[in-house]
C-alpha cells in the first residue's frame, strides 16, 4: 500500500538547496558590489586626519577632487567609443572585473605606504603619490560602472537590487570605521616661555593609523574579487539563454515557400523585397532624425541644466569646500560631518527606490532650498577662519545639519532626474544624464581649484595663532 503513494521526499530538498543556491548567489553579489569606490570613499573619511598633516594642508581637497574629476573623463570617452565603433563589450568584462578588483586591492595597499610620501615640485613639497593614486582609483571606480553591472545582465533581475545594496555599503562601511578610527587632538603647546609665549599646534593620533586603515580597507576589494570569482564559477541565478530561430529583416523563410510553389514568380518577389527594404529604409531614417529633434524639448534642456548645476554644486565646489567650512569650526566637527554624509547617498537611494517621481513644483523647491544652503557653505568657507558662530555651540551644529541637508537633497534630485531621463528618453537621455553630471562635476572641481589655490579666496585657520582667534 505504500508503494502506491508516490514520495515526496526528493522534491523538498531539490527545492531548498536552489533556494540556499540562490541566497549564497544574492550575498556573493552584495560582496561584489564592495569592489567600487571603497579607496576614494576611504580617503574622504580620512581627510580630516589627513589634511593637517599633509603640505596641501586646507587645499587637499580641492586639488583631490579635481584629480578625480579629470579621471573620470576616461570611462565617458571608453563608453562613447564602444557606441561609436559598435564594439561588443560583454567579451571584455569578465577580464576587465577581474583586472579592476586586483588593481583596487593594490591601491588600497599602495595607498597604506604612500599616502603621507611627498615630493619636492615646483618650489614646494607636494602630495605626488596620494595625487597618483586618487587619479588611478578614479579610473577603475568610474570604469567598473560600465563592466560590473553589465555582466549582472546575465543574472535574474532581482540580482541587481543586491549590487546597489553593495555599492551603498562601500560608503557606509569606511565611515563605520572612521568612527572606530576617531578624529585625534589637536593641542597649543608652549614651545619655549621665555620667546614671548609662542605656541605650537601639537597633533595627537586616532585609535590607530591611517596606514592601518586603508589594510583594513583593503580586505573590502579582496572579498569582492572572492565574491566574483564564486560568481564566475557558479551558474545559479543566471537566465536562461533562449534558443531562437534566426530570421531574415523581412521573414524570407515565408517567401521561400512561396518560391517554392511558384518559381514563375521569383522575379516578382524579388522586386517586392526590394520595395520593402526602401521603405523601411526611409522609416528607420525617419525614427532617427525625430529621435534627435525629440530628445531636445524644454523640460530636457531644463532637467540637463539642473543635473549639470547639481553636479557642479555636490561633486564639484563643495567637496573642495569641506576643510574651509567645516575645519574652522573644529576638527571634530569636520570629521563627523564627513561621516554623516557618507550615509547620505545610501539613504536616499531607498527614498528614491519608494518614491523615484515627484512633481515639478517638488522639484523647483528642492533646488531653491538646496541653492540656499549652498550659498550658506559658501558664506562660511569665504568668512573663514571666523565663519558666523563659530565661538558657540550652535555655529557647529547649524554647519552640520547644513552639510547634511545638502548632501540628502542633492542625491535625492540627481535619483529624480536619472529617473526622469531613463523613463522619458531611455538609454539615449541617460547617456546626456551622464554627460551632464560629468561635465558638472569637473567645471565645477576646476572652478574651486582656481578659487583655492590660484586666487587663494579662502584661508586657513590656525588655533594656536592669536591673530587668527575670533571673538
Amino acid at each position: 500500500m505504500l508503494n502506491n503513494h508516490p514520495s515526496q521526499l526528493d522534491t523538498i530538498p531539490t527545492s531548498t538547496n536552489q533556494f540556499h543556491l540562490k541566497a549564497i548567489v544574492y550575498v556573493l553579489v552584495i560582496i561584489f558590489g564592495l569592489g567600487t569606490w571603497t579607496n576614494l570613499g576611504g580617503l574622504w573619511v580620512e581627510l580630516p586626519i589627513i589634511v593637517p598633516i599633509l603640505p596641501e594642508s586646507w587645499q587637499l581637497p580641492a586639488k583631490l577632487i579635481l584629480i578625480i574629476n579629470a579621471a573620470n573623463i576616461f570611462p565617458i570617452i571608453f563608453v562613447f567609443a564602444s557606441i561609436i565603433f559598435k564594439l561588443n563589450t560583454s567579451i571584455f568584462e569578465i577580464p576587465v572585473n577581474y583586472i579592476i578588483l586586483l588593481a583596487s586591492t593594490a591601491l588600497a595597499i599602495a595607498f597604506a605606504c604612500l599616502w603621507n610620501k611627498t615630493e619636492y615640485l615646483f618650489g614646494t613639497n607636494q602630495s605626488i603619490y596620494l595625487m597618483y593614486l586618487c587619479f588611478f582609483s578614479a579610473i577603475g571606480d568610474c570604469l567598473s560602472s560600465t563592466t560590473f553591472i553589465p555582466f549582472l545582465h546575465r543574472y535574474e533581475p532581482f540580482y541587481l537590487n543586491a549590487y546597489f545594496t553593495g555599492e551603498a555599503l562601500t560608503a557606509l562601511l569606511p565611515a563605520l570605521l572612521g568612527i572606530i578610527q576617531g578624529i585625534g587632538k589637536s593641542e597649543c603647546t608652549m614651545l619655549d616661555s621665555k620667546i614671548n609665549g609662542t605656541f605650537i599646534q601639537v597633533y595627537r593620533p586616532p585609535r590607530f593609523s591611517v596606514r592601518t586603515y586603508f589594510l583594513i580597507l583593503s580586505s573590502l576589494p579582496i572579498a569582492a574579487f572572492l565574491a566574483f570569482s564564486g560568481l564566475y564559477l557558479m551558474k545559479t541565478g543566471r537566465m536562461e539563454k533562449k534558443i531562437s530561430i534566426k530570421k531574415s529583416k523581412h521573414h524570407q523563410s515565408r517567401v521561400f515557400i512561396l518560391m517554392d510553389n511558384n518559381i514563375e514568380d521569383m522575379h516578382a518577389i524579388q522586386n517586392t523585397i526590394k520595395t520593402i527594404n526602401k521603405i523601411e529604409n526611409q522609416l528607420e531614417n525617419n525614427k532617427k532624425k525625430n529621435q534627435w529633434t525629440t530628445i531636445i524639448t524644454s523640460e530636457t534642456v531644463i532637467y540637463l541644466f539642473v543635473t549639470f548645476q547639481q553636479s557642479m554644486m555636490i561633486y564639484g565646489i563643495c567637496p573642495g569646500l569641506t576643510t574651509f567650512s567645516l575645519n574652522a569650526y573644529s576638527a571634530t566637527t569636520f570629521h563627523y560631518t564627513i561621516i554623516a554624509n557618507s550615509f547620505a547617498c545610501p539613504l536616499m537611494t531607498l527614498v528614491g527606490t519608494f518614491i523615484p517621481e515627484v512633481s515639478s513644483k517638488t522639484i523647483g523647491a528642492f533646488l531653491i532650498t538646496h541653492i540656499g544652503l549652498f550659498v550658506y557653505i559658501v558664506l562660511t568657507a569665504k568668512m573663514s577662519p571666523c565663519p558666523p558662530l563659530v565661538s558657540t555651540i550652535l555655529g557647529p551644529a547649524i554647519i552640520f545639519f547644513v552639510w547634511i541637508l545638502i548632501q540628502l537633497i542633492g542625491s535625492y534630485i540627481r535619483i529624480l532626474m536619472g529617473n526622469y531621463f531613463r523613463k522619458t528618453k531611455d538609454h539615449r537621455g541617460l547617456v546626456w544624464f551622464s554627460l551632464a553630471t560629468q561635465t558638472g562635476a569637473l567645471f565645477g572641481s576646476l572652478t574651486m581649484f582656481i578659487l583655492t589655490v590660484n586666487v587663494q579666496l579662502f584661508k586657513e585657520r590656525n588655533i594656536c595663532d592669536n591673530a587668527s582667534q575670533c571673538f
